[in-house]
């Protein structure tokens, strides 16, 4: 395809806004669909503009006017999904924290006993005035100081959740008992307990918006193409040859999000085949995975032509999505310096995991020693979860295949005759 050839990016989008004028009672649906056009003309545009770049990278045997023309249709594409996972996410976000509003409201009341008009005023001034600092502190950390200070902030947030519990459920000594009379408790209750149900409305989105994502039976082009080119808008470094900091940050996010889509969407595509094509699937995706995770000690841990190497790369994956030539997906390296890489990652991915595995169960520790007791049946239930979270977590380590595997025995408890779920092939006396 030729450069003449290729479809301009605006005419997806200016053909669909041809009808301007209809009549009074369709005027509220077709503004509607002109604005949504209009912001799919400009993220296509601004997506688009990347262009250079990623030329500017490619392999010089690679003929550019043969994909200038898929460049161009997969940013329209990627634009329209932006906008309509974006309200998607917005949607499910504003379910979820009504919910977590009204949970937290009832939690206030209920279980902490926040029900005269003096303490709600006192808990609505402080959940406020907290909400305030936190918002503040939000818009400027990019700043040393206030990055500090907005650590403290969600430290001191989830920190008054178990504070509150202490108070309310402390059993000894007598100043912890006494802790429910005093006239911050409430504040401290408030904050607390809307801090932990933002975390716990979080959660499920991202979960849910994961899912969404997963579930797709095509390969996930589209964020792909988005992540990959803002790393190589962030790519460019200062008067000192360095990366800001904010832009390294960003890129090693970006990095993470790719390698998450290469685990989960390569198996999803390739739904529908034998268990043993799913599984070399599988093992080539983790493989692809493993492989741009790699690329993240590229940023953190630069040699002299890391930046250079890293843009080859990008450009690289970006032209195996584009193309479709998904055999081509990145594969780990064997040279020293990328074992040495290869090295450092694991060592880092396995502290953080033994760190996420055991946090249960130290808290549940300094909960035992602080003397709070949990309402029975929630302590031997919360020592169960604990302990069941640090297994599943351990074996997912000592064994990187674990799901596969824990799949396969779900599958074949599914086909056992004597369960409730296949009445049907129950044996005969």
């Amino acid at each position: 395809m030729t450069e003449e050839a290729a479809p301009p990016v605006v005419e997806p989008v200016a053909s669909a806004t041809a009808p301007a004028t209809v009549a009074d009672p369709a005027a509220g649906p077709v503004e509607d669909e002109r604005l949504y056009l209009a912001e799919v003309f400009g993220l296509a545009k601004k997506l688009d503009g990347t262009w250079p770049l990623f030329a500017r990278s490619l392999d010089p045997a690679t003929d550019p006017a043969r994909l200038r023309g898929r460049y161009r249709s997969a940013a329209v594409s990627t634009a329209r999904w932006s906008i309509r996972r974006r309200n998607v996410d917005g949607y499910v976000s504003l379910l979820a924290l009504l919910l977590m509003f009204a949970v937290a409201c009832t939690v206030l009341v209920t279980v902490f006993s926040v029900d005269s008009w003096q303490e709600l005023r006192r808990a609505a001034g402080g959940l406020v005035v907290f909400f305030v600092i936190a918002w503040w502190s939000e818009n400027r950390r990019h700043r040393p100081l206030f990055r500090l200070i907005d650590s403290l902030v969600s430290v001191v947030g989830l920190g008054c959740f178990p504070v509150a519990l202490y108070g309310r459920y402390a059993s000894g000594p007598a100043w912890a008992v006494g802790l429910a009379g005093e006239w911050w408790m409430p504040i401290v209750q408030s904050i607390g307990v809307f801090c932990v149900g933002l975390v716990l409305a979080w959660a499920p989105v991202q979960g849910a918006m994961r899912l969404w994502d997963r579930e797709s039976p095509t390969f996930p082009t589209e964020p792909l193409f988005e992540h990959l080119t803002t790393i190589l808008t962030r790519m460019e470094p200062d008067h000192r040859g360095r990366l800001p900091p904010k832009a390294r940050q960003e890129i090693l996010t970006l990095l993470a999000k790719v390698a998450v889509l290469l685990r989960a969407g390569i198996p999803a595509a390739a739904r529908g085949g034998t268990s043993l094509t799913r599984a070399v699937v599988r093992a080539r995706a983790i493989e692809a995975s493993k492989a741009v995770v790699d690329l993240q000690l590229w940023i953190a841990l630069p040699s002299p032509t890391a930046y250079d190497d890293f843009r080859t790369q990008i450009a690289d994956l970006t032209r195996t999505i584009l193309t479709g030539e998904y055999d081509r997906l990145p594969t780990r390296e064997t040279t020293p310096e990328a074992t040495r890489r290869t090295w450092h990652a694991r060592a880092v991915e396995t502290t953080r995991t033994l760190i996420i595995a055991l946090v249960p169960l130290a808290v549940l520790l300094a909960v035992h020693r602080l003397g709070l007791t949990l309402p029975s049946p929630f302590d031997d239930g919360a020592l169960i979860a604990a302990l069941a979270w640090a297994v599943v977590l351990l074996l997912g380590l000592l064994d990187p295949n674990f799901p596969t595997h824990l799949a396969a025995v779900r599958d074949l408890t599914s086909l056992n005759p004597f369960t409730e779920k296949n009445p049907g092939r129950r044996l005969s006396p």
